[in-house]
């Protein structure tokens, strides 16, 4: 099966960190977002990948040849017009199905039994705010609407970023009929729109409700992601090259080559080259060759 992950955007939130970094490559636990997501797809034997790249792209092609064994393509949106849009560009004019799973957040969900669904099934999650999602209706447990941030939610299921589509020409016939009539939400081609278009045309999806999704795209939740997946192992990710010396850490991601000396930190991520001296820090990012060195 056909895996499609869009990790064209430029993470404004995360900057100025992504302003050299790929946000699809930032670290949480010791490794990239995408990484994670990987992982997650090989796992169900999903080794033909799609990314769908923009902004760095050359670092997630450079980053991808670590891999062995994975059919990596990589399709560059040139032009910002929208998830929707996106996808399109990775499909292919076939009926075979293809699984997306957006690039900025770690999903922890049964894999193996959302892509093999009868019939298209997007992950969904209840949330406590859902004019800020994309929201699914549903009707004797099928979905009846895809409704794009609405101002008065009739559902608290919220669309999560991973979607099992039965059919690749089905998706694509849904996203041209949004670009052929301009059909736009928010004056971009949402992917959102385009089931709705499915839907009218008899396309059946289903809802599947994931365990957790562990959000990556600011920093709040990436200290809380962080966080949260440390603490189920060894509660730090400490590359072998970075320098150590009379520091207590807990929750942490260093990477390679960074120095912390005479400090207290906890549930901080360092970039390479990051260096710490006589520091007391919580929750917070340190940049590539970052130095923090003021006394307390």
């Amino acid at each position: 099966m056909k895996a499609i992950i869009p990790v064209a955007g430029h993470g404004t939130r995360l900057e100025p960190h992504t302003l050299s970094l790929q946000k699809c490559l930032f670290p949480v636990a010791g490794k990239p977002v995408l990484q994670h997501i990987i992982d997650k797809l090989i796992n169900v034997d999903i080794v033909d990948i799609t990314l769908i790249i923009g902004h760095l792209g050359e670092q997630v092609r450079g980053f991808c040849e670590k891999f062995d064994n994975i059919n990596f393509s990589f399709v560059e949106q040139t032009e910002r017009l929208g998830l929707g849009h996106a996808i399109q560009l990775g499909l292919e004019a076939t009926n075979d199905p293809v699984l997306i799973v957006l690039g900025d957040s770690i999903l922890e969900l049964d894999y193996f039994k959302f892509i093999s669904s009868n019939t298209s099934s997007l992950g969904v999650k209840k949330v406590p705010d859902p004019e800020r999602f994309g929201i699914v209706e549903l009707s004797d447990d099928k979905i009846v609407s895809v409704i794009e941030k609405p101002a008065h939610p009739l559902s608290d299921l919220a669309l999560i970023g991973i979607y099992f589509i039965t059919s690749q020409n089905d998706l694509n016939n849904g996203i041209k009929h949004l670009i052929d009539n301009s059909i736009k939400t928010n004056d971009e081609y949402q992917l959102t729109d385009a089931f709705s278009i499915m839907i009218n045309d008899k396309h059946e999806f289903s809802a599947f409700e994931i365990d957790d999704c562990l959000d990556c795209g600011v920093p709040e939740t990436v200290f809380s992601t962080n966080k949260k997946l440390l603490s189920r192992g060894n509660l730090n990710s400490i590359d072998s090259s970075a320098i150590i010396e009379n520091s207590k850490l807990a929750y942490c991601s260093i990477a390679k080559d960074c120095v912390i000396i005479d400090s207290i930190l906890h549930n901080v991520i360092m970039l390479p080259g990051g260096r710490v001296v006589n520091q007391k820090i919580e929750n917070k990012i340190i940049g590539f060759n970052q130095e923090i060195e003021n006394p307390r």
